[in-house]
């Protein structure tokens, strides 16, 4: 008989008792002996670290990770990451609600396990929001399900946000020459985001057993990528701009040369992200490992290669039996395009299946394309990464079907290793181009495509096309060659020709030139400005109002296409100016400030109301030049003098009176070192000549060579450099009848226009150097004219103008206006150019009143010498370092000089040679302490004491200072013959 009983928990918490179940049976044993106690030992799971690194090395990253080994976790992450959080806006107001997806029961109880962690670790919470989006189950790397929210709905009401991503071939170039990487992957790194308040109803969600909403950050919103990767970057930023760390969403990567650079590395990032509140799962996280799986990319000290997981993907993809899945398979081969030689042209029959119309017919060419696309992924070809300071070279070729590109660097051992590929289809006329014109626009898409590699370093471009060779110097060039070569003038490159036998890697074309019968009937094109303002609906809309007769037609013009502004300067005749749309006017200040050698505001306004004109010019200028980084931390600002200056009378005719300096010593440049600055000083007209040394000979070649321009001046000002003063150049100097002054010692304002003159050229020469990588000997010329050709503030025009009465240009500027520029009547230059000169005589005197007003106004009379006073000269220049001595001298005045000025005289070890020196860098000097001065200063300290009354008693227990008695005691033993 069976009977069923009921067993209280006293009994069974009874000593001895034990219940047993098995499969068939239950029944309880009582033991009468006393339980014997064991020590229990739990094996701690062992955590596995990821890393080559042994022994040593290896126990001090086993120290790091125990550091912050509460935080390298495994499962949902519950910290809350300090540093940013999530809003939601939407731009509809109406709330998203659908019902949930059905599930199969395992899936509900999968749902209810993840809601309950979620809940636990309080990333969810139940919810009565208005929004409800359903969820679904999807399957992780690792084969376990995640519980994601489809909110395609929500997704299409949110605005956007627009931080960007980073680009990942950015990324990749950017690993350089680093021999150990460590990567970090944040624990589900998207739920350690907290949401806004506001938002957290935005992301509620519904499970066939509830509702519920985001505490955290979920999965599956638009922009939840983009504010990880803004707060992630915010968290780091030290580390990204020092170079050292990448960040591409929830991976972190660690870049270092050494074990232990990249240990120190990793424990202050550990100790940024820990103190930031971000978690870290350790299963995904690799230590300072040689070879790296990155962005689907494996990476090796300066190699690149794709994945073998991802070519995986499409060495398995089946043939594609209709146009989605010639899609499919693009996409999936386009992934790696940058590691496929003349991709485009090869996939071009896959590709021309996907046209609309086209019958779908996969046949042995297609079949043959595509097994030649694994092959080449199969292989990894290797890839170097760009290296700025190695040889570079640009492999082009072009044919009727597509064009294509190779970049390669040359090694230090001599090898040549390809850094990418490039190749695109010609579009619609292109394949009608004559091989000429292919071969030429292949350069410019190539260097189109390699622009962030080739700007700003030398490079050969490598061709069969011997005619392109010759296009540097051809002058009648086709209207469409002649604006890819303005694209082309950004470049630093030299063309080399070689046969297309020697080119194998590049040359898919035959070889066979053009019949010479073969007529081609050139359609002039559009030029840029007419492309430009047909693709902006702002300058349309103008000109529509223009022609209907709702826009002044004396401010704006249409000619050819083209929208004109009537432009009227002060004192000069109306020119027509070509309009600049929004999407052009950034890129027009490019060219007219950074490529002429990032000239001031006003020049760079004057500069382009010559040619173009837009509304808010000026405002936009000023904008974009204290903006300006060159400028910013190149350019370099004068400390002002103190006394009130006197200027120099102002000649009224070009080349009366001239003012010359010395730049130098500057790095050597095709064997020279300095530059020979000489100014009119009424036109502001210069002369720039490179020299080899500073002396006599080299000198006269340079003033010899200026005198036979413009002849020899009345009046010539230096500063008192030895070949200034040496009697070679004085004696030649007198000869040509011309009289020089040299100014005093460091008053540099005195020959001011040389000075502004030598600040501004040194400015260019730095821009040149560090930002075009130009020899600077080389493009002297280019700063001359750009100098000679902008506006001077004081006169109003351009040297040039004043000089010759004709403005000037740059070759840049000409190839780019040439198509815009309108012909207009020419007036007379003669006469235009006297009223010129009168008038900026006129200016230049009125400017110098105001100057001398402004400057002097708070500025005071400094103090006055007379002959026989000793001085010393306060010294600017340091010849051998910090401890210098501040002072030159002592000095006797020996003559009174006009405008503050004296000539002084070395007391000693001068050799009787005398110098100038401004009262403002002089310091009196009462003579040295000697005998006599002492007996007189007591003298006259006693004659004082007597009429003071008792001198002050010390106190007893205070040691007294040496009084009147001891300090002639001092005097009587130097009278005596002893030193004092």
């Amino acid at each position: 008989m069976s009977t069923p009983i009921v067993i209280g928990t006293d009994v069974l918490n009874r000593d001895g008792i034990v219940y047993v179940r098995t499969k068939h049976d239950q029944f309880l044993t009582r033991s009468t002996e006393s339980p014997v106690k064991v020590n229990a030992v739990h094996a701690e799971k062992r955590r596995e670290i990821n890393t080559p690194l042994l022994e040593s090395d290896l126990d001090a990253l086993k120290a790091v990770i125990d550091e912050y080994k509460v935080f390298f976790i495994s499962g949902t992450a519950t910290t809350t990451v300090k540093t940013g959080s999530m809003s939601i806006k939407l731009t509809s107001d109406t709330p998203v609600v659908y019902h949930p997806y059905k599930l199969s029961y395992h899936e509900k109880l999968k749902v209810r396990e993840i809601v309950c962690d979620l809940k636990e670790k309080g990333i969810i919470r139940e919810s009565q929001s208005q929004y409800a989006s359903p969820i679904l189950l999807v399957k992780k790397k690792d084969g376990t399900d995640r519980m994601c929210v489809d909110y395609r709905a929500l997704n299409r009401i949110t605005v956007k946000d627009r931080y960007p991503l980073p680009l990942i071939d950015d990324h990749i170039d950017r690993l350089g020459n680093f021999e150990l990487f460590t990567g970090l992957d944040m624990a589900t790194g998207f739920l350690q985001i907290p949401m806004e308040e506001e938002s957290i109803s935005k992301t509620a969600f519904v499970t066939p057993e509830g509702h519920f909403e985001y505490l955290k950050m979920p999965y599956g919103l638009s922009n939840s990528p983009i504010v990880y990767q803004r707060i992630i970057n915010n968290t780091l930023r030290k580390f990204i701009d020092s170079g050292n760390v990448l960040v591409y969403v929830d991976d972190v990567l660690i870049m270092s040369m050494t074990v232990a650079e990249g240990l120190e590395l990793l424990r202050d990032v550990l100790k940024t992200l820990t103190e930031a509140g971000f978690s870290i799962n350790l299963s995904k996280c690799f230590f300072l490992t040689k070879e790296i799986e990155y962005l689907g990319r494996v990476v090796s000290r300066g190699q690149v290669r794709p994945s073998p997981r991802k070519v995986e993907a499409l060495v398995n993809s089946p043939v594609p039996q209709n146009v989605k899945q010639v899609r499919q398979f693009l996409g999936l081969a386009g992934y790696f395009r940058r590691y496929i030689k003349d991709y485009s042209s090869k996939t071009a029959c896959i590709a021309r299946l996907t046209k609309k119309g086209v019958k779908f017919d996969w046949g042995p060419e297609q079949e043959k394309v595509r097994q030649e696309l694994i092959a080449c992924l199969t292989s990894e070809p290797i890839l170097a990464i760009f290296d700025r300071t190695l040889a570079t070279e640009l492999h082009t070729d072009a044919s009727s079907a597509g064009y294509g590109a190779v970049l390669i660097q040359v090694d230090k051992e001599g090898k040549k290793r390809v850094v990418a590929y490039f190749s695109k289809v010609t579009q619609g006329a292109e394949s009608r181009y004559h091989s000429y014109e292919l071969e030429t626009l292949a350069v410019v898409k190539a260097l189109q495509n390699f622009r962030h590699y080739l700007v700003g370093i030398p490079f050969k471009i490598i061709t069969d096309c011997n005619a392109l060779k010759s296009t540097e110097r051809k002058k009648d060039l086709l209207p469409r060659v002649a604006r890819w070569w303005i694209y082309l003038q950004d470049f630093d490159f030299t063309i080399e020709y070689r046969k297309g036998t020697m080119m194998p890697h590049a040359d898919y074309l035959s070889r066979n030139p053009p019949t010479t019968n073969q007529v081609h009937n050139i359609e002039k094109p559009r030029n840029w400005a007419q492309i430009a303002q047909s693709a902006d609906e702002e300058t349309i809309g103008l000109i529509e109002k223009l022609r209907d007769g709702n826009l002044d037609p004396r401010q704006y013009v249409c000619q050819n296409d083209i929208l004109y502004y009537r432009y009227t300067p002060v004192g000069e005749n109306a020119r027509l100016l070509c309009y600049i749309p929004k999407g052009h006017r950034l890129s027009l200040l490019r060219i007219f400030h950074d490529e002429h050698e990032h000239i001031g505001v006003e020049k760079t306004i004057d500069l382009i109301l010559k040619h173009f004109w837009f509304p808010g010019l000026r405002q936009f200028v000023s904008k974009y030049v204290s903006h300006c980084l060159t400028c910013i931390s190149r350019k370099r600002v004068p400390r002002a003098p103190h006394q009130p200056l006197t200027s120099w009378d102002k000649p009224d005719s070009p080349f009366n009176t001239v003012h010359a300096d010395v730049l130098g010593p500057l790095p050597q440049s095709n064997g020279y070192k300095f530059v020979f600055v000489l100014v009119d000083a009424f036109t502001k007209f210069c002369l720039l000549y490179a020299m080899y040394k500073q002396d006599v000979t080299e000198l006269k070649r340079v003033f010899n060579d200026a005198i036979s321009l413009f002849g020899v001046p009345k009046l010539l000002i230096t500063d008192r450099g030895r070949m200034f003063e040496s009697s070679q150049f004085v004696t030649v100097i007198t000869e040509l009848g011309c009289d020089i002054h040299y100014i005093t010692p460091e008053m540099h304002q005195s020959n001011g226009q040389a000075e502004r003159y030598i600040r501004t050229v040194l400015n260019m020469i730095r821009i040149e150097t560090s930002q075009n990588n130009s020899t600077w000997s080389n493009v002297l010329w280019k700063l001359q004219l750009v100098l000679n050709i902008t506006k001077q503030k004081t006169t109003q025009v351009s040297p040039l103008n004043l000089l010759i009465g004709s403005e000037g240009t740059t070759p840049v500027i000409r190839s780019l206006v040439r198509d815009v520029a309108v012909e207009r009547s020419q007036p007379n230059r003669e006469a235009l150019r006297e009223m010129c000169r009168t008038r900026a005589n006129e200016l230049l005197k009125r400017n110098q009143e105001r100057q001398d007003a402004y400057v002097n106004r708070d500025r005071r009379p400094p103090r006055v010498y007379k002959i026989n006073d000793l001085v010393f000269v306060i010294k600017f220049s340091q010849s051998t370092g910090k401890l210098d001595p501040g002072m030159r001298g002592p000095y006797k005045v020996t003559k009174v000089l006009p405008s503050d000025r004296y000539e002084l005289k070395l007391l000693s070890g001068g050799y009787g040679k005398t110098t100038q020196a401004a009262a403002e860098y002089m310091v009196p000097w009462r003579g040295e302490w000697c005998p006599d001065t002492c007996a007189a200063f007591f003298a006259n300290d006693a004659n004082e004491g007597d009429n003071a009354g008792p001198p002050l008693q010390p106190d007893d227990n205070s040691s007294a200072p040496a009084g009147p008695s001891s300090r002639s005691d001092d005097c009587s033993s130097a009278q005596a013959g002893h030193p004092p």
